[in-house]
């Protein structure tokens, strides 16, 4: 009888070790996947569009399991500026390329300054 105890401890950890083995791996990947669209975002906000540090208030990162698997981007990075609190502005990283994709929030005159379109900012006051 105790070699079926023992059989029965053994198969319920082989899926709780393989669980537990997928959960460790999505935690490296996304932790990994964060860093480096953080530091890329940042590299091309000071970089490429001339931002001081100082004038970000914060660069999130998230990645979303649910949305991968519903065939979305799973990864959701947003941008709030020192000047426009209550503005977020969304962008995409894909292959190396970074663009913006969307802005949500307001702003006191609704002119958002830092909307990247081709013709530079963008005023919903009109």
């Amino acid at each position: 009888m105790s070699t079926i105890i023992k059989n029965k401890k053994v198969i319920l950890a082989i899926p709780l070790a393989i669980i537990l083995l997928a959960y460790m791996s999505y935690l490296i990947y996304a932790d990994a996947g964060e860093k480096k669209r953080k530091d890329e975002i940042f590299r091309y906000l000071t970089e490429d569009k001339g931002y001081k540090e100082s004038e970000i208030t914060k660069i999130e990162i998230e990645h979303s399991v649910q949305a991968f698997l519903l065939s979305y981007e799973p990864w959701s990075i947003s941008v709030v500026f020192n000047d426009e609190p209550n503005a977020i502005y969304y962008y995409q990283y894909d292959n190396e390329i970074i663009s913006q994709g969307g802005i949500s929030g307001y702003t006191k005159n609704e002119i958002y300054k830092h909307f990247e379109g081709v013709n530079g900012p963008l005023d919903k006051s009109k």
